[in-house]
């Protein structure tokens, strides 16, 4: 008998105390599976057939030092394979709906059991052990087109995979310069290496996405006040971006603190074509809020807008501008990038590129709302490095 950690056995317990919701399990692997469905390929890499095996993969998973094939991005895969068996639709009612009526909501036994997963997988990425696969990192031609520019290694070592994943340039004004043209205070620069993923009109306080209406109060955690009109922009990052976020503008920061919610990552069937798998979907979630809805919300598609940055854990920094309001910035921690970490504090004045914060591993997203109206100047999946223009203010 497979001897599993505490917080794995948790989970085999929970699903095995009522035999309605261990055939949901079982039925969710035999879905995961299925060729037609996408991520066969996937679950067959990471031998995963019947529910023990997941089990079994959930077990590994938490102690898994990070690497990266020369064929293919392992790092990618596990993360998509953990996240694509709790996505199946059937799953969908042990998990906290993500839409506007659920986010005061406390999360459900399974949504919250993800949280302290994604946070062991936080400290186990935190030690030495966990470096033994950076070396792949380096010779992977995803991750290493850049390399040069990145800061050396520490003396004695990384110290852990995280110290590693976030780490600074050799010299940010050569690896990612500020323009002179971008420097005036209207210009408004990349938060984040990033590409862009849409932006929309804040209204009376609301943005609607897909005809939900999102309140930007509560995106911000009640902290300030105002953003009734003005924008709202996101930006998602891939596990190869650099990822330490920088001030979009100058100004004094009156907020920041980090929002402890839920983890996430929708995954669906890749929409390329000549191209089979899975893919991270950064777009409105409606797996989990549809079956507290309706069933038409299973049709929606939006890969490019947003919605679950509600119920997400974020970081939540809010700059006082001089001439054109306040600029909030949120980094989005996505899937096991549960650990947003702020690099400022209320009351500091900052310069337009400074750094801000940044993640630790995985995947992540940005958010930008603006209390002032934007012209934007990049569109949909540009790829926007920290310090380029993105926008200006009108």
């Amino acid at each position: 008998m497979t001897v599993y950690t505490p917080l794995v056995q948790d989970f085999k317990e929970y699903v095995f105390r009522d035999y309605r919701r261990k055939e949901q399990f079982d039925l969710a692997i035999k879905y995961a599976i299925e060729p037609s469905r996408g991520g066969s390929d996937e679950m067959k890499a990471e031998k995963i057939e019947t529910l023990e095996d997941f089990f079994r993969y959930c077990n590994d998973l938490l102690h898994w030092v990070p690497r990266v094939s020369t064929t293919g991005d392992e790092l990618l895969r596990k993360l998509l394979v953990f996240y694509w068996v709790f996505n199946q639709r059937n799953l969908a009612n042990y998990q906290t709906s993500i839409n506007p009526a659920s986010i005061a909501d406390d999360p459900k036994w399974l949504s919250y059991w993800l949280v302290i997963y994604a946070r062991e997988i936080g400290r186990f990425l935190d030690t030495k052990e966990s470096t033994a696969g950076i070396e792949t990192f380096y010779k992977n031609s995803k991750y290493n087109q850049e390399a040069a520019k990145w800061q050396d290694v520490p003396e004695g070592g990384w110290a852990s995979f995280n110290q590693f994943f976030a780490r600074h340039w050799k010299n940010i004004d050569d690896a990612r310069p500020l323009k002179e043209e971008d420097k005036p205070d209207n210009v408004i620069v990349s938060g984040a290496d990033s590409r862009f993923g849409g932006h929309w009109n804040v209204e009376d306080g609301y943005v609607t996405l897909k005809d939900f209406r999102w309140p930007v109060a509560k995106l911000l955690h009640d902290a300030v006040g105002a953003f009734k009109n003005g924008s709202f922009m996101h930006a998602f990052l891939s596990p190869s971006d650099y990822h330490r976020q920088h001030a979009p503008v100058s100004g004094e920061v009156i907020e920041a603190r980090v929002i402890q919610e839920q983890v996430y990552l929708q995954v669906t069937k890749n929409s390329e074509s000549n191209v089979v798998g899975l893919a991270p979907d950064r777009g409105l979630l409606v797996s989990k809020p549809a079956a507290s809805l309706s069933k038409e919300l299973w049709s929606l598609n939006a890969p490019d807008e947003p919605g679950y940055q509600w119920c997400q854990t974020r970081g939540l920094i809010v700059i006082q501008t001089e001439k054109y309001g306040k600029v909030a910035v949120l980094p989005i921690g996505m899937a096991q990038v549960s650990s947003v970490v702020l690099s400022v504090q209320k009351g500091q004045k900052i310069n337009k590129g400074d750094e801000i914060s940044y993640f630790q591993f995985g995947g992540s997203d940005i958010v930008l709302v603006f209390e002032k109206e934007v012209d934007y100047a990049v569109e949909s999946k540009h790829k926007c490095n920290i310090r380029t223009r993105i926008a200006t203010f009108k």
